[in-house]
C-alpha cells in the first residue's frame, strides 16, 4: 500500500489548504507512479508543540510509504516535485518542507545489502 502521511502545525500556512495539497499529491503520487493512488493522511500538531533547534517550528513533514523498489533518481525527482508543490501552494520554503521516502517491497539488488 502507498501512503503519504503529513505532520503539518495546526496554526501552520499549510492546515487551511489541505484538500488543494491534497489533491496535487494523490496526483503526483498517481502520475509519478503510473497510476497508483496513495492513502493521503493528515496530523496537525498544536501550537507550541512542534520545535526545531529549540524555537517553534514552521516545518511540515511528508512521509511517503511506497510498494516496491524505486531509483535514487526517481525518488529524488519524487521529493523535488513535492517540494516545488508545497512552496507553491503554501508560500513555505524548502527548509521548511522536510520529505521522506520508505520503500516496502522487495529491495532491488543494488539496494541490498550482503553480509557473511
Amino acid at each position: 500500500m502507498n501512503t503519504i502521511s503529513c505532520l503539518i502545525q495546526a496554526d501552520g500556512p499549510a492546515a487551511g489548504l489541505r484538500e488543494e495539497l491534497e489533491r496535487r499529491l494523490r496526483a503526483h503520487h498517481a502520475g509519478h507512479l503510473d497510476g497508483e493512488e496513495a492513502v493521503v493522511s493528515w496530523r496537525l500538531v498544536e501550537p507550541g508543540h512542534m520545535f526545531t533547534a529549540g524555537s517553534p517550528s514552521s516545518s511540515a513533514v511528508i512521509t511517503c510509504t511506497m510498494a516496491g523498489p524505486t531509483t535514487r533518481s526517481g525518488r529524488e525527482a519524487y521529493m523535488r516535485r513535492i517540494c516545488d508543490f508545497w512552496t507553491e501552494v503554501t508560500g513555505c520554503t524548502d527548509h521548511e518542507i522536510v520529505v521522506s521516502i520508505t520503500e516496502t517491497g522487495g529491495a532491488s539488488p543494488k539496494h541490498t545489502e550482503e553480509r557473511s
